[in-house]
């Protein structure tokens, strides 16, 4: 191979120097050429030859296995030093969460820092394959509170100094508990330092090493075409930077598995860093990104990567999760806080160096756009409510409201230092920046609209709400004038658990152009079914509520006390009912949910008696069977707000029969 060295003006910035040798590159022409041409009075064509198309990257992983404390590497020099960005640095008083209370006062959460805990385990210095991105995980079932993570990398023949590795705390089924990612110009070699509360070592322990591979697109940095804009028409994506797609960085979607949850709107916008290199070249931010990808999917068994945006510091926007550029897909970036938020990434460690211009000029137009989309002010507080994420190292307790800027860091609401103690310096003037675009869109563009309007229902029946007596059933809605098709999301429970926030929504089709959906819901859920608009542009529309509903709960989960029995006759719906004539017999299904109304689908007889319906221990109301003629009748005992505890059918003591056929607990 024959090596070609290019020479260049020491003061042109490495960034000029590379468009001005790129430019070269892809004319294939070169300036003697072209000189010599003129001269003869011959006028070249602009030609450009095609940029190299991104395409799809499998990574390489490579797996380390951390087996407690080795002997030989706790007694090398160094072994115990702190590492950068160790402490978890609390924020300044301005920038601090603060507890709001039920009567509106607010509280500074927290400032002191964690047990730093004991030594578990000390990897030796170990060779591995070459890499960019390493982050170490552990079974998530293990018993061990992991307190500090540290790896140290080899580079260049050189060891490197301890990094801490920030604890994310987010797990999904079947996955792994572990660090954010670390990223490298280049490694081939590791070692891992773990602190847990008690000195155990987490079961699994190990460090995932990851080399992202290459793409002929990879030294091109392929952006997707700015968004049209047309004035006094504020769609939200009229100030949308340039942003590179999964495409174009080369993600692999066979890692990619189902993650349907979309947050309704925003509140908030994470600023957060990675660990590691500050150097790496414009050319390795693609495959940077792709082993942030592969770390998350295929050392944690995430479904995607966790950010929704990543920044690299000479300003290239990079779409994460899928959907992001044009949804709000719910990601992984602050542990109890990632419905309602969203995370962009700076590409670099901040503990350590000053952030570049060009990368606070990237996240102020992310931030910006995303301001303007959502209507939030940059430079304003809002309000959070803490969730329950195991180990995410959470200022405030779950459950707690907690009130925040709008544009925050990730250390603001969880225990960490990132996004680093230079960029944290630069925050107030990135949300003045992101605020300024914000109000010059506005100005320009006027307030955001909806784009597409809202779609109208077909009532539902009297068959499917509020109970969906058959399990599989059919919605319909008219026609929205721009839709190129419609997204319909749900939200549902059983009845012994709580409805989720409508902040949180899943998505159940990305793309419907029939107008109709047919859904199977299993026995005692309730789902909230809703549909929006989605222009030629993916514009979203408002949402519609198809329909709240519920279904019935079997039999299996009824207690019965003595005194029932089982009677069979085709004309009960499902040919089978519970009787009972004993006073004081009950049926019941305990520890219910939000409970807001008692449906009780029964037969009935002139001859027949009453039921007395409790909740919670109190009678909420009275069905009585007796009626002029036999029949399938359904009654409905409404509360006066949603209630949780047993549900209680109990017989009043008449002398007379019921047969309970069907019984379901509505939310709505």
């Amino acid at each position: 191979m024959t090596a070609t060295t290019t020479s260049t003006d020491p003061s042109t910035p490495p960034s000029t120097a590379r468009t001005k040798a790129r430019t070269a590159l892809r004319t294939g022409v070169t300036t003697t050429t072209v000189l010599a041409l003129a001269l003869a009075g011959v006028v070249l064509p602009t030609v450009s030859l095609p940029v190299p198309q991104a395409h799809a990257v499998a990574p390489d992983v490579e797996h380390v296995p951390v087996h407690g404390v080795d002997a030989g590497a706790r007694h090398q020099k160094g072994a115990l030093d702190d590492a950068v960005g160790e402490e978890h640095e609390a924020p300044a008083a301005a920038e601090a969460a603060k507890e709001v209370a039920p009567d509106g006062s607010t509280t500074t959460l927290p400032q002191g820092e964690p047990d730093e805990g004991a030594l578990a385990a000390l990897s030796e210095r170990t060779t591995t394959q070459d890499f960019l991105v390493a982050g170490v995980t552990w079974d998530s079932s293990t018993s061990s509170e992991v307190t500090e993570v540290a790896v140290r990398l080899r580079e260049d023949g050189r060891w490197s100094a301890w990094q801490a590795l920030g604890l994310d705390g987010v797990t999904v089924d079947g996955g792994r508990a572990g660090t954010e990612p670390i990223v490298s110009t280049g490694a081939d070699g590791v070692q891992a330092r773990v602190r847990t509360a008690d000195g155990t070592s987490p079961r699994g322990l190990q460090v995932d090493v990851v080399d992202p591979g290459t793409s002929r697109a990879d030294a091109y940095v392929g952006s997707d075409a700015a968004p049209a804009s047309s004035a006094n028409a504020g769609t939200g994506f009229e100030i949308r930077p340039r942003i590179v797609t999964r495409a174009g960085w080369g993600a692999d979607e066979s890692l990619a598995g189902s993650w349907p949850e979309t947050s309704k709107t925003l509140k908030a916008i994470y600023v957060h860093h990675t660990a590691g290199t500050n150097s790496y070249k414009e050319s390795q931010s693609a495959a940077l990104v792709r082993g942030i990808y592969a770390y998350h999917t295929k050392s944690r068994g995430w479904p995607d990567i966790g950010y929704q945006f990543l920044v690299d510091r000479y300003g290239n926007v990079f779409q994460g999760r899928q959907n992001a550029r044009s949804d709000n897909p719910i990601g992984a970036q602050a542990g109890g806080y990632n419905t309602g938020t969203i995370g962009v990434s700076a590409m670099g460690n901040f503990d350590t160096a000053q952030p570049t211009s060009a990368l606070l000029t990237g996240l102020s137009q992310v931030i910006g756009w995303k301001a303007y989309q959502y209507k939030l002010n940059a430079k304003g507080t809002t309000t959070l409510v803490t969730g329950s994420s195991t180990g995410s190292g959470t200022r405030a307790k779950p459950g707690a409201t907690v009130k925040v800027p709008t544009v925050l860091m990730h250390k603001t609401t969880n225990e960490t230092a990132c996004p680093g103690r230079y960029l944290a310096a630069k925050m107030s003037s990135l949300r003045s920046s992101a605020e300024a675009r914000r109000q010059a869109a506005i100005k320009k563009y006027g307030a955001v609209r909806w784009a597409v309007g809202a779609p109208t229902r077909t009532a539902p029946t009297s068959a499917q709400t509020p109970v969906q007596w058959n399990v599989r059933s059919t919605y319909t809605w008219k026609a929205v004038p721009g839709a190129i098709y419609y997204q319909v999301l749900y939200r549902d429970a059983r009845w012994s658990s709580d409805m989720p926030s409508t902040n949180y929504w899943r998505i159940l089709q990305a793309k419907n152009t029939s107008r109709s959906v047919t859904v199977n819901m299993k026995h005692g859920t309730s789902r909230d079914l809703v549909v929006r608009a989605i222009s030629k542009d993916y514009h979203r529309g408002p949402m519609t509520t198809l329909v709240r509903t519920t279904t019935r709960i079997l039999p299996q989960s009824w207690s019965l006390s003595s005194g029932w029995k089982k009677v069979e006759h085709k004309v009960y719906r499902g040919d089978v009912a519970y009787q009972t004539a004993k006073g004081g017999a009950t049926l019941s299904l305990k520890s219910a949910n939000q409970v807001r109304r008692v449906v009780v689908r029964g037969a009935t007889n002139p001859a027949d008696g009453k039921l007395q319906v409790l909740v919670g221990g109190k009678v909420r109301g009275t069905i009585d069977f007796a009626k002029p003629s036999d029949g399938d009748r359904i009654f409905t005992v409404t509360l006066s707000g949603q209630t949780d505890g047993t549900v209680t059918l109990r017989k009043v003591a008449d002398g007379k029969k019921v047969r309970v056929v069907q019984v379901a607990l509505t939310r709505w």
